[in-house]
């Protein structure tokens, strides 16, 4: 059972990601105001590489949460599996030089969340998935970066004990003594 400690936040992710649609489902009467996006394992995932930013194999887990979560939201793989693991490695990067506060951290996760919402605005407008004017998206980024603030709120301090105490692909029993 000690190995599969390694995968928790690749459990804690899918867990997430479920949870994402079922709120998306629940709360769509809430959400519908502004057209703002559930996005809850992408703000997960984001939060992760914050917390752990010099684990690399995260931008791996990054990838197969991305592919998940195109499967199980668009049924065609490509929105999620190439931009998430890119924010992750911006959000590594760049966590080198942020404090490690709560503001700082919700702040490049919101940053995040833009980048996340006009990539896919832009790739789904282009396969034709979508027809959304750029005036709607624009529109739609306040709800969602509000949506996106309260779910950063709410679990912040879960994702970053899971970060601490779980890294991704890391042996812990490496460091005990």
């Amino acid at each position: 059972m000690r190995s599969w400690r390694k995968f928790i936040l690749a459990f804690a992710l899918y867990v997430a990601l479920v949870l994402d649609g079922s709120l998306a489902l629940f709360l769509h009467q809430f959400m519908a105001y502004g057209d703002a996006a559930c996005l809850i394992m992408p703000i997960g995932i984001m939060l992760i590489a914050l917390f752990d930013d010099l684990n690399g194999k995260e931008i791996w887990l990054a990838l197969g949460a991305g592919i998940v979560a195109d499967i199980y939201f668009f049924g065609i793989i490509g929105a999620y599996a190439v931009i998430l693991p890119v924010v992750t490695w911006l959000l590594q990067k760049s966590a080198r030089f942020l404090p490690e506060v709560f503001w700082a951290r919700s702040l490049a996760v919101l940053l995040g969340v833009i980048l996340i919402c006009v990539y896919n605005w832009l790739i789904l407008n282009v396969v034709g998935i979508i027809a959304v004017s750029p005036k709607a998206m624009l529109f739609s980024l306040l709800p969602t970066l509000a949506w996106s603030f309260l779910f950063v709120i709410l679990s912040y301090s879960i994702w970053g004990r899971l970060a601490r105490n779980y890294p991704f692909m890391v042996n812990l029993d490496n460091y005990q003594h």
